[in-house]
Parts: structure tokens; C-alpha cells; sequence
């Protein structure tokens, strides 16, 4: 987890126009980014139906199995973060910081 709140605040500080999410920001952001990137990099996007979320280019043979589940932003955040917006989301509100 060290590791991981590491990299949350060297992305913040590499990335000042998007907001970082880190694994312990548990609170869904307002509004709700339509996609991030998780600690490795890869692509999440978030379903607008259901509010859930998934790795669109999930291969069993590149990633563990729990990347090609449907998962909470609790769940995404916690075991993959620190997830980061794609665009510049300074307007952005929610638990994430810039």
C-alpha cells in the first residue's frame, strides 16, 4: 500500500491538470470521471448505466482475472489505484486531489 500512496503523489504532482484519485479515496467523485487510468496505466471506463467499471482491452493472458470483472469504484480504487482522469479535470469536485 506504501508503494501505491507513493505513486498517488507522484502522479499528482506529474499530472497538475488531472485529478488523482488514491487508493483510499473511497468517495465516488462529483461528477464521475468517464474513464481513468489505474497505477499501471491501463484504461478503466465507467459504464453510465450502472455506474460500474471496466478494463475494455482485458486479455487473461496479460492481466489477473480481477481486471476482467465489473467493479465499484470502491473496489477499483482501492485495488488499483491510484486512478487518474484522462482529461484535465481541474473543475472536477470529489475526494480527489490536484
Amino acid at each position: 500500500m506504501a508503494a501505491r500512496l507513493a505513486t498517488t503523489e507522484l502522479r499528482r504532482v506529474s499530472h497538475p491538470g488531472r485529478v488523482t484519485w488514491g487508493p483510499t479515496d473511497q468517495a465516488e467523485p462529483v461528477p464521475v470521471p468517464p474513464s481513468v487510468v489505474d497505477g499501471d496505466g491501463d484504461l478503466w471506463l465507467r459504464d453510465r448505466g450502472t455506474g460500474t467499471w471496466t478494463m475494455p482491452e482485458f486479455n487473461p493472458k496479460e492481466f489477473p482475472a480481477r481486471c476482467g470483472e465489473v467493479l465499484t469504484w470502491n473496489q477499483l480504487a482501492l485495488e488499483f489505484g491510484p486512478l487518474t482522469a484522462l482529461a484535465d479535470t481541474r473543475h472536477m469536485g470529489g475526494g480527489g486531489r490536484r
